[in-house]
């Protein structure tokens, strides 16, 4: 087996910010603005979860470091991180990558802009270290997918604590031995179960939160001499052998410093799991051709089996939390309203719907998956009374890298998101000060919304 610990931090230390292109520079400012757009749509949602987390962090607080996202409180960096990244993944709006099989701001870009308020550094500090983070974790999470899933761990959580590590020990500006290290003592920590998508939904930022807040512990402790073991992900004792039970090595080394996986992530425009969202787009697209007064007999969607493990065992949600990861209601409110925004994680209306989600059957089609052509869709039949069918296929969906969201798109889910949390002045000048982030020599000088 390759030496991927070692590869991988040595590209992370060798990495700067001239050898990323143009389109990779524009690309990460989107998904620092997408992580924003996130965070307050899981601010808004994830209330109960948000505050129980925030007095916890609060009553472990020491040194006053850091801020978090939308409070001027000061805490310890890693605490501060893993609120932020609570946010981020509470509404379940954040980015992905769908080799990895998880998402990735929502831990690695906390991990950055957080530890980046205690150091010098630049805006061009700040888009090198995040595409240190999104290269480790989208290629170690690649490499063990789909065994670690089947076997029931969260990519966002577990390769997500290695990458976090990886992109705090480059901003701090450590050698190759130091980033190393680094993820040697967070592959050691990696944790995160993939159940919290069937119940429990609310505690699922636990999961990015901790890789941040493992990431920036770890480097810290290796900044202040500790070393760690050696073969973190490769050894029979390691991280690959741990989750899964075939390695795919040419994840970790297809391209490696000179495609960028974050120009191969996606951004979701639907406040839910990213299984539901070609079927969304499906019935979407279906709504609008439906003949007036047309009565609906049966939704069929073919679609494939991962999708149906992690988002079709839950038909009626019976609370909010639910409505994220389930096909059935996700079609539903698209098909009855047009839309599936994050008014729709309201339940409370749900007995409404129960008539048209028990129309909707999931069969299984593994045409609707294919990882090497980037395919992870959905084909909707809709079958009315009079014998009428209307059908829709999607394959790829909005956001993904072959579908991308516009700044225009981006400007719209921040509106949308930030809705009662940020004022039109505030975005402004968050959408200001991103699209110029490389252009500041000290990153502490942003004062981000304000």
């Amino acid at each position: 087996m390759i030496h991927a610990t070692k590869i991988l931090s040595n590209f992370a230390h060798s990495l700067n910010f001239g050898m990323l292109s143009s389109e990779v520079v524009e690309t990460t400012k989107k998904y620092i603005l997408d992580y924003y757009a996130a965070g307050f749509a899981g601010y808004r949602v994830n209330t109960v979860f948000n505050r129980a987390a925030e007095e916890l962090m609060l009553e472990m607080s020491g040194k006053e470091e850091c801020d978090f996202l939308l409070s001027k409180e000061r805490i310890p960096a890693a605490n501060a991180a893993f609120l932020s990244a609570c946010y981020v993944h509470g509404a379940d709006m954040d980015d992905g990558n769908r080799k990895a099989m998880g998402h990735v701001g929502a831990h690695v870009i906390s991990t950055v802009l957080t530890l980046s308020q205690t150091l010098d550094v630049n805006g061009e500090d700040i888009i090198t270290a995040i595409n240190v983070g999104y290269e480790v974790y989208n290629r170690v999470a690649a490499a063990v997918q789909p065994g670690l899933v089947h076997r029931g761990f969260h990519s966002t959580g577990t390769a997500g604590a290695i990458a976090c590590g990886a992109a705090a020990a480059k901003l701090m500006g450590m050698d190759a031995d130091g980033i190393y290290n680094t993820m040697a003592l967070c592959a050691v920590q990696a944790s995160g179960l993939i159940i919290i998508a069937e119940s429990g939904q609310c505690c699922k930022p636990i999961n990015p939160a901790n890789a941040a807040k493992t990431g920036i512990i770890s480097a810290k402790m290796i900044s202040k001499g500790v070393r760690s073991s050696v073969y973190p992900l490769e050894s029979q004792k390691g991280f690959f052998h741990a989750m899964s039970d075939e390695i795919d090595e040419k994840m970790i080394t297809e391209g490696l410093g000179e495609t960028f996986t974050i120009c191969e992530s996606y951004m979701k425009p639907y406040p839910s799991c990213r299984h539901t969202h070609c079927g969304i787009e499906c019935v979407l697209d279906i709504r609008r051709r439906l003949p007036k007064k047309a009565k609906i007999k049966a939704v069929k969607v073919y679609i494939y089996k991962n999708a149906i493990q992690i988002a079709g065992q839950i038909k009626v949600p019976k609370v909010s939390d639910d409505a994220k990861f389930s096909i059935h209601y996700s079609l539903a409110c698209a098909l009855m309203r047009g839309h599936f925004n994050l008014s729709d994680l309201d339940i409370s209306d749900v007995d409404e719907m129960t008539d048209i989600i028990e129309k909707i059957e999931l069969i299984e089609e593994s045409s609707m998956e294919n990882r090497d052509a980037g395919i992870r869709g959905s084909r909707v039949v809709v079958v009315l009374e009079d014998g009428t069918e209307l059908e829709k296929t999607v394959l790829i969906p909005l956001g993904d890298a072959a579908n991308p969201l516009s700044w225009e798109d981006l400007k719209s889910k921040l509106r949308g998101c930030a809705e009662g949390v940020l004022t039109d002045s505030q975005q402004s000048k968050l959408i200001e000060n991103i699209c110029r982030i490389e252009k500041y020599e000290n990153i502490r000088t942003i004062n981000i919304y304000n």
